[in-house]
């Protein structure tokens, strides 16, 4: 066989490679396609493990891997700022930048797509494989594979996004609610309903409703955000709450939280009306406004709909209070 004919022939090897996978995408699950894409890479490679890692508010965290790297997740960020200037050049990696020996045998490469950085990390790889012509083919071919995660990542966002509040909506919480069970513990369910939402829209317009909306949906997230970043061995990570905030309704909302007492979740309950009752709507008059909440835990055996209706009878009479409270009659 020629060597031209051998070229083809190793060129033809990369196609398929690569062909398989971008098709390994082709999953209802997209982070699970992306796991057989790496798979496949790491197979390809002979490599220990294969990681992606993406960029949020400045930190590198971990995105999606076939298999778990936790060992780097704690200073993948400090480690891509001291290689940085090298991640587009994989023939200066073998300098000598006095990092520890797992580092030195970690191949990082940046990815860059159009809203996002990312770093693919390949660990203990067989350095043959990366000629110059599968550095750029794979290079390429990873572009591709989070372009089209990153769009079915905003079709998602889109479906499960309330556009005004920027919280999640009733598809998110429908779809939360069908992964709750019976069994499920140490499981907190809050309502809340914005009081007197009609009245401010049919009296100051729904551009100033709005305003509460939003200004309500900003406080319940201050009290239950869904994320925060803590100190983890002297590295920054954005870490989960276990709190959940939907907007299910014009003036309904819903927590669910697996990370708080009953009757902590009660007292910031508490706070957050507290607050709304004294928000600036611009409208130059003082009216009562605020919020009604009936907060339950979801107990053993319990079917959620019992847990709901429960929430909802104590928002009722929490909202019955504050119209006797407010000597004003209730809307029909």
């Amino acid at each position: 066989m020629s060597e031209k004919e051998l070229r083809s022939l190793k060129d033809d090897e990369y196609f398929l490679f690569y062909a398989m996978m971008v098709n390994s995408l082709r999953t209802d699950d997209v982070f699970s396609g992306i796991d057989k894409s790496l798979f496949l890479l790491k197979e390809y490679l002979h490599s220990e493990n294969i990681s992606i890692y993406k960029k949020t508010d400045g930190f590198y965290n971990h995105y999606v891997s076939d298999t778990s790297m936790n060992y780097l997740n704690k200073n993948i960020t400090s480690i891509v700022n001291e290689v940085s200037t090298l991640l587009e050049k994989k023939e200066m990696y073998n300098i000598d930048l006095n990092l520890s020996e797992t580092i030195k045998n970690m191949m990082l490469i940046h990815l860059s797509t159009v809203d996002n950085s990312y770093i693919l990390s390949i660990n203990n790889c067989s350095d043959s494989r990366m000629n110059s012509n599968f550095w750029y083919r794979l290079k390429d071919t990873m572009q591709v594979i989070l372009k089209r995660t990153e769009s079915y990542e905003k079709n998602m966002r889109a479906i499960g996004t309330d556009l005004l509040t920027g919280l999640d909506n009733r598809n998110s919480y429908e779809l939360r609610m069908e992964k709750i069970n019976e069994t499920d513990t140490d499981l907190v369910y809050g309502l809340f309903d914005l009081f007197r939402l009609k009245y401010i829209n049919d009296n100051f317009s729904h551009a100033t409703g709005d305003i509460y909306i939003k200004e309500v949906a900003n406080i319940l997230n201050r009290y239950w955000p869904k994320q925060k970043i803590e100190i983890v061995d002297d590295e920054e990570q954005i870490i989960p709450t276990g709190h959940s905030i939907y907007r299910v309704g014009g003036d309904e909302f819903v927590l669910i939280t697996t990370k708080e007492y009953l009757e902590l979740v009660k007292m910031k309950a508490s706070l957050a009306t507290e607050e709304t009752k004294m928000l600036d709507l611009g409208i130059g008059k003082s009216i009562p406004i605020g919020l009604n909440f009936g907060i339950v835990e979801h107990l053993p055996g319990e079917k959620m709909k019992e847990t709901f209706m429960k929430a909802d009878a104590l928002m009722s009479e929490d909202k019955r209070k504050m119209y006797k409270q407010y000597k004003l009659e209730r809307r029909k």
